[in-house]
């Protein structure tokens, strides 16, 4: 959990002309704040590294150089961090100085402009509306750490229970299979009925709990992004996993140029793996056909997997992302109605985006967007 400590409440100055950053510094202190000067932009910098609540700088210590050094430390700042800079301009020239240095500070950070001359209470109601600000942030994210702790433990609960229910559900397929075999001969037909149901039963709970723990591995993905990873050898280990069922369909995967995006590698082939596999699945009368394409669309890789399946009413192109949700029984389909919620899942924590443009017999077209 992320701490206020007396350390990140701190006020720093940095102003090099004259006594401005004494005086400063008086002013806080009588209204006891706890502030301190920096001797440099590199001393500031480096002081930060500590911690801090607020900033405050006159426009003489912000030069071209001095403003470069303090973009790029805000830049690698985690995205709930907003530092509050409290900036001391001279009078008429807030305009000029915001356009041509402080631009890129306004953006990466929360800048105060202070046109001289400044009364000492409204110095001290600036930092102490900054002290506000920065005290929210550190709110924010305790909270934010307090939910992403709840998420953890409930992806740990389910991928332990999901892990542990695969031995008893072996157990109930294999027992009956000894039935069977054993006292198969004893059996009449209403028996063997009853035993092929708890047989079936057992195999459909094992493919459940399978998907379920690979439904969890999918949320646990980290916020950074992982360097580069070939689109190409994705679909190739895809096509690997599904050998038997593209042989048995004589279905066809088409691709040529494919990128490489910043997605782990399992998670990529998971995501091949089932928009391929749902396309043999629900195929129509015609050997199935893949296509799949890409393009660039902004910051993103925008990708294109095509089928000339039985295809999907517009009705249900939100829903069948949805966890669980099928719209075909287990006597026309098998399946637990996970596959395509796992797609979203892992294009969700890539921040990226996942739909379907599709129509009753005319085949489907999934589009998801990754990370350039």
């Amino acid at each position: 959990m992320y701490d206020r400590s007396e350390q990140e409440l701190r006020v720093l100055i940095l102003a090099p002309i004259g006594r401005d950053a004494a005086l400063l510094q008086e002013t806080l202190c009588a209204k006891g704040h706890r502030a301190e000067i920096c001797a440099s932009i590199q001393d500031l910098v480096a002081q930060l590294a500590d911690g801090a609540s607020t900033v405050l700088a006159t426009e003489e210590a912000l030069g071209t150089e001095q403003t470069g050094v303090l973009v790029a430390w805000l830049t690698v700042q985690p995205p709930w961090s907003d530092l509050p800079f409290i900036i001391m301009t001279s009078k008429g020239r807030a305009t000029s100085f915001t356009t041509s240095r402080a631009l890129e500070l306004q953006v990466l950070g929360n800048v105060t402009f202070l046109e001289r001359p400044v009364r000492p209470e409204t110095i001290e109601a600036a930092v102490r509306t900054g002290l506000r600000a920065r005290m929210r942030q550190y709110e924010i994210r305790r909270g934010q750490e307090t939910l992403m702790r709840a998420n953890e433990d409930l992806e740990h609960f389910a991928y332990t229970a999901s892990h542990d229910l695969q031995e008893p559900i072996r157990t109930i397929a294999i027992y009956s299979e000894l039935v069977k075999r054993k006292y198969g001969d004893l059996l009449d037909d209403i028996g063997h009925e009853f035993l092929n149901y708890i047989n079936g039963g057992a195999k459909r709970l094992e493919k459940l709990v399978q998907d379920l723990l690979a439904y969890t591995r999918a949320t646990a993905i980290r916020d950074e992004l992982p360097d580069p990873e070939s689109s190409i050898a994705a679909i190739r280990a895809a096509e690997a996993n599904l050998s038997e069922v593209i042989r048995e369909n004589r279905a066809e995967v088409h691709y040529e140029a494919l990128p490489c995006v910043r997605m782990r590698e399992v998670h990529l082939q998971q995501l091949f793996q089932n928009l391929i596999g749902n396309a043999i699945k629900y195929r129509s009368d015609s050997p199935p056909r893949v296509s799949i394409s890409a393009s660039m669309a902004g910051r993103f890789w925008l990708f294109q997997v095509r089928d000339n399946g039985i295809g999907i009413s517009p009705d249900y192109k939100d829903s069948i992302f949805e966890i669980f949700n099928r719209l075909h029984t287990n006597e026309e389909y098998g399946g637990t109605g996970i596959g395509l919620a796992i797609c979203r899942r892992i294009v969700d924590r890539y921040h990226g985006k996942i739909w379907v443009e599709s129509e009753i017999g005319r085949g489907s077209t999934f589009f998801f967007t990754v990370p350039a």
